[in-house]
């Protein structure tokens, strides 16, 4: 069966190529918005969550599979852990770039942005509750490298007050 050319059809070539952990290049697609017809969008917001998620399952099996390969070995835990977990966050970079794309509205971004953030709190807060009773060293190895530092910060709030709307009045 031969797909239709076309912007949807570039997009899900693309993006099936993502959720199997492919970085190719994303610049020559076109923008996702609601002008592209309301079905057509529906469908290829379906196939943006269904990369997105399967890039993030990927992300978790690869930081359980670093971690498994660690057990029993307490000499080099510490600084092994360490070395998972700056991995980790090196692999988040993908997962963060496709949530900023510019092709992607506003909403999606944020909605994107807010899934992987709940995946990788996920991660740490299990990682802490999992070094909850382990030796000062491996906590504090866990704490220091925080998966969540991988993420954007918020963006800053401006602390100027905006001028009182209205009348002024001069007593």
């Amino acid at each position: 069966m031969l797909g239709a050319p076309g912007p949807y059809a570039a997009w899900v070539s693309w993006l099936e190529a993502y959720g199997r952990g492919e970085d190719l290049p994303i610049g020559h697609l076109a923008p996702i918005d609601p002008r592209m017809g309301p079905e057509m969008f529906e469908r290829l917001m379906a196939q943006v969550d269904k990369a997105f998620t399967a890039r993030q399952r990927r992300w978790t099996e690869a930081l359980g599979k670093d971690l498994r390969g660690l057990s029993g070995d307490p000499v080099n835990g510490v600084s092994a852990v360490a070395v998972v977990l700056n991995n980790a966050r090196r692999r988040l970079g993908p997962l963060r770039a496709f949530t900023e794309h510019p092709a992607f509205t506003s909403e999606m971004q944020e909605s994107l942005r807010d899934s992987l953030k709940k995946t990788v709190k996920s991660a740490q807060e299990s990682l802490v509750k999992t070094t909850k009773y382990a030796p000062f060293e491996l906590r504090a190895a866990v704490r220091d490298n925080d998966l969540l530092r991988a993420l954007p910060s918020p963006p800053a709030v401006p602390l100027t007050q905006a001028p009182p709307q209205g009348r002024r009045v001069i007593l």
